[in-house]
């Protein structure tokens, strides 16, 4: 039988062997699946196993624990933008990195779509702090995009519209996927697989079968 918010045991203290990066990262799906507002109390501790007394000390108020999950939430996202800024093989990586956005829809947290566009709708994105936090997720972002994009078309790769504009392109499309997929990742695959004919793979180089002959 699960166990509910309500029947959570307060304990004082943390609990034994507490270590704040595993509660961090609870609290990281609980937010990224419920919202600011769905992550009421009840279910911080629910899913942290933590006392009220020891989640404000480890993580402070509400609005300070959320900053906390979206700095981890960012961090995480190295893996999917990664790649993208450190290099790769011209359009095939923007398609590697598409094929990334379609792991996260098929995965267990698809259909929570994206935690910082949930925000980017939310009040509490007015936080000075929470504002800079989810800008600098998207502005990476294009940033990552435009470099790959750049590199491909440096190597010769067809794109359908110059650089930066397929960067921003691309862009918009991940954001509309990302947010389609909240509630409907179905459908936002399908919108995926028509994003993706804007990245055609890398033709083959053309060799004369006779010149080796």
């Amino acid at each position: 039988m699960a166990t509910t918010a309500g029947d959570v045991p307060r304990r004082r203290g943390r609990p034994v062997g507490f270590e704040r990066l595993p509660a961090l990262d609870a609290l990281v799906e609980l937010f990224w699946r419920e919202g600011y507002d769905g992550a009421t109390q009840e279910a911080m501790l629910a899913s942290t196993g933590l006392s009220s007394s020891s989640l404000y000390r480890t993580f402070g108020t509400k609005d300070a624990t959320f900053a906390a999950v979206l700095e981890r939430y960012l961090e995480l996202a190295d893996g999917m933008l990664g790649p993208l800024e450190r290099g790769g093989d011209g359009t095939a990586e923007l398609q590697a990195f598409l094929d990334r956005v379609r792991d996260q829809l098929g995965g267990p947290m698809g259909a929570a779509g994206c935690l910082v566009l949930g925000t980017l709708c939310d009040p509490v994105n007015r936080s000075v702090e929470i504002d800079a936090l989810t800008r600098r997720h998207v502005e990476r972002m294009l940033a990552a995009l435009r470099t790959a994009v750049e590199r491909a078309a440096a190597a010769g790769d067809s794109l359908p519209i110059g650089s930066p504009a397929t960067a921003d392109v691309l862009l918009a499309g991940v954001l509309g996927v990302l947010t389609r997929a909240r509630g409907n990742p179905a459908a936002a695959l399908a919108l995926l697989d028509g994003l993706r004919a804007l990245v055609p793979a890398r033709m083959p180089a053309f060799r004369d079968p006779g010149a080796f002959s």
